[in-house]
């Protein structure tokens, strides 16, 4: 054999393992070029292949590569009209992206050495599989390791067949079915040195996998779920906290005309220098305002007189007369306690709010 027809059987070599299922499956760059002009055949230039590695340096003249499509054996090529492009004669479609799946075996428990590289060649492994059928590709499993800068190899990688009848032969062999005991053995196990690889198709991995992933979604959907269930426990009781008063009539005098100055201190004090240390009062009152309001824990004889000396300005608050003093009934008397009442039923709610942040945020951490 010359070595120009040596050149040519090397060239369709490559050609049948660049336009085999297996290699456009995976080979983003050919299957974009084959799918973008699939309405034309899916034709690839010649002047394209050229550029690729593993042709250029066996030949960079075109005739090499159109009288190497004559000579694939793997697959059917064609050449355009004018001879400068090639495509399959089973066009490649997307439909066939996943066929690799029921041709294919993951291989687990490959040796790897202290760089964290295989200790195997894709070769080797190959070999180990060529009694089933003819082995289109395997593809080594690899991590890139930040820490390290590199792609490290962590025992795995997938053997493609070239057809499924070679699988099952493989499978039949080296797999367990998906019912096997925990102590179950494969009729035959394959070695790489003293280590025995651990061998099953890729369909079941897939399956496998895909039940892991619907435990783990089924897992957090019930977290999210008791999450949700208990945000919205911790939020009913929230809205179910409400302050609670037992007030009674004749109470409250509401108080306007107040000057710059004032506080409840000194509203507090103006009472328990006419009423004395003993009787409970409170002041609703916001400094700057001019309206204010005095409320009494209960009944008391001198709350009357007290209204009437705030009104004829006998009884001053800080030094200063107020404009009007009235103890509130009816209709005025109820809106002032629901009025407050909603507002400090509003502060607890707030306050428990507050709280539930704090504590949620000591458990994320």
């Amino acid at each position: 054999m010359t070595e120009s027809s040596d050149n040519i059987l090397r060239i369709a070599e490559r050609l049948g393992f660049f336009f085999s299922d297996a290699n456009l499956r995976m080979d983003k760059f050919l299957r974009n070029i084959v799918l973008n002009n699939a309405e034309t055949g899916g034709f690839v230039p010649i002047e394209t292949l050229l550029k690729f590695n593993t042709i250029k340096t066996i030949s960079t003249d075109p005739s090499d590569i159109v009288a190497a499509v004559e000579k694939v054996d793997e697959i059917s090529l064609i050449l355009n009209d004018d001879k400068t492009a090639i495509a399959r004669s089973e066009a490649f479609t997307k439909e066939m992206l996943d066929g690799n799946i029921k041709c294919s075996l993951r291989i687990s428990n490959l040796p790897v050495d202290d760089n964290r590289q295989f200790k195997n060649t894709r070769d080797e492994i190959s070999a180990l599989f060529q009694d089933y059928g003819k082995v289109v590709m395997v593809r080594m499993l690899t991590n890139y390791d930040k820490s390290e800068g590199k792609r490290v190899a962590f025992g795995k990688c997938f053997v493609e067949f070239h057809d499924e009848s070679a699988l099952k032969k493989a499978e039949a062999d080296l797999c367990l079915p998906a019912d096997a005991g925990d102590d179950a053995k494969p009729k035959k196990t394959l070695t790489l040195g003293d280590t025995e690889l651990r061998i099953k198709t890729m369909q079941a991995w897939l399956d496998k996998k895909g039940k892991q992933k619907d435990r783990k979604s089924t897992e957090k959907d019930d977290t999210k779920r008791a999450r949700e269930e208990q945000a919205a426990k911790e939020q009913e009781e929230i809205e179910q906290i409400e302050f609670k008063l037992d007030w009674q009539k004749g109470c409250v005098i509401s108080i306007k005309g107040m000057t710059d100055g004032t506080d409840r201190e000194t509203i507090l004090s103006a009472v328990k220098e006419f009423m004395g240390d003993e009787v409970e009062a409170r002041a609703d009152y916001n400094r700057g305002d001019t309206e204010g309001a005095i409320r009494f824990t209960e009944p008391n004889d001198k709350i009357l007189e007290f209204a009437s000396k705030l009104n004829d300005g006998s009884v001053t608050i800080g030094g200063s007369k107020v404009d009007s003093a009235i103890i509130l009934e009816g209709e005025a008397e109820e809106k002032y306690y629901a009025d407050y009442i909603a507002a400090r039923t509003k502060q607890l709610r707030a306050r428990a709010e507050e709280k539930l942040h704090r504590s949620k945020k000591k458990r994320r951490y």
